[in-house]
């Protein structure tokens, strides 16, 4: 049984059935794609369309380059068709269990009843569960305060001041919209981002990261650092100081660098301008760490996202302290044999491309038992 029906539950579901594996594919919402469809309007892949497909059907190179959040949801329906695969739409998957002490099959307990399955493969997405903000007195706030989850354009910002807090590439690219359309954007971050541009010298940066993948953080910190210096102007003087340890600490928080898509010309020009981190509202006033505040017309809290797992298989013991799996693609944790999970990592190589692999060693390894 595979749960999800994104890019990796439709790429894990075609490699399971192209080996010849029964396969029941469950998708709470009520088409394949929904958590890209529900992004906002101008987000677009920061990984290179010719090494973002899935395994059996290319994007379309009409996409272009840098395929659009509509573009990737029209290939994710044309792969499900082009593979056979038909979810069952509309079932929440609640919870994971056991279904005897020998564990030989697990119970997938959904909104529409139970069932049963030999092995279960999670593929529900990295970012899956909004972290919705926590500030003491955000209730107070009188204006518009969202997580960018429920971000879709810019129109109604347009002339007001908006503070986006975050330092990820969906706060900076939110920043971006926001300009476009005469706001004024202050940007809140707690720890300055790795900046690294979305290709350097013609080269998508992913193809970087998929020829340093496997070099260890020694290496890979001031290595990093030196790409850093060499594409991306010194940005300490608007409050973003280059971090000395930028691989090490993608390993320690998951947080992929910021691709810069015009966001370090915005800074340079003064017109994103980089406040300290948020720490608490008091109604109209968000009070910042370094004593100041602001009084903005909106805030957009860019935060991130959790995995939501913990209430499905946190009581497992397969999850990180993040809520990760500590086991990806055909491996099983020992104390869960047949239970996988698909696309729920964080990589510099891209993520479509590693659910590509991982979805085929899954079927590889099923087909083999």
């Amino acid at each position: 049984m595979v749960v999800g029906a994104g890019a990796a539950g439709l790429a894990t579901t075609a490699a399971l059935v192209s080996a010849g594996q029964p396969v029941t594919l469950l998708e709470r919402a009520d088409r394949v794609g929904a958590a890209w469809a529900g992004r906002y309007d101008s987000l677009h892949l920061h990984t290179v369309r010719w090494l973002s497909g899935l395994p059996g059907l290319p994007i379309p190179r009409a996409f272009g380059r840098w395929v659009a959040r509509d573009d990737l949801v029209r290939y994710l329906e044309a792969y499900g068709d082009h593979e056979g695969v038909e979810p069952e739409l509309n079932v929440t998957v609640t919870r994971v269990d056991r279904a005897d002490v020998d564990g030989g099959r697990w119970v997938v307990r959904t909104d529409a009843g139970d069932r049963s399955a030999e092995r279960v493969v999670l593929t529900t997405g990295y970012s899956h569960t909004p972290r919705r903000p926590a500030w003491p007195g955000v209730e107070t706030f009188p204006g518009d305060l969202r997580h960018s989850a429920d971000y879709r354009e810019p129109s109604a910002y347009s002339g007001q001041h908006a503070l986006v807090v975050g330092a990820g590439n969906s706060a900076t690219e939110i920043a971006l919209d926001l300009l476009a359309v005469g706001a004024t954007v202050s940007l809140s971050v707690r720890t300055p981002p790795n900046i690294v541009r979305r290709e350097a010298f013609g080269v998508p940066s992913q193809v970087f990261g998929i020829a340093l993948k496997h070099t260890p953080a020694a290496v890979m910190d001031p290595l990093t650092a030196l790409m850093r210096r060499v594409s991306v102007p010194d940005l300490r003087d608007v409050g973003l100081p280059a971090n000395r340890d930028p691989y090490s600490q993608f390993r320690r928080t998951g947080t992929v660098p910021i691709l810069d898509t015009g966001i370090v010309d915005a800074l340079r020009s003064g017109r994103v301008k980089v406040v300290a981190a948020t720490e608490s509202v008091d109604g109209p006033r968000v009070c910042l760490a370094d004593g100041s505040s602001l009084e903005p017309d909106a805030v957009i809290a860019a935060i991130g996202y959790t995995t939501g797992l913990e209430p499905v298989v946190g009581h497992l013991g397969v999850l990180d302290e993040r809520g990760v799996p500590v086991v990806h693609g055909a491996a099983e944790h020992p104390t869960a044999p047949g239970l996988h999970f698909v696309g729920i990592k964080a990589e510099l190589s891209g993520l479509l491309r590693e659910i590509g692999i991982e979805a085929r060693a899954v079927g590889r390894t099923l087909a083999a038992r």
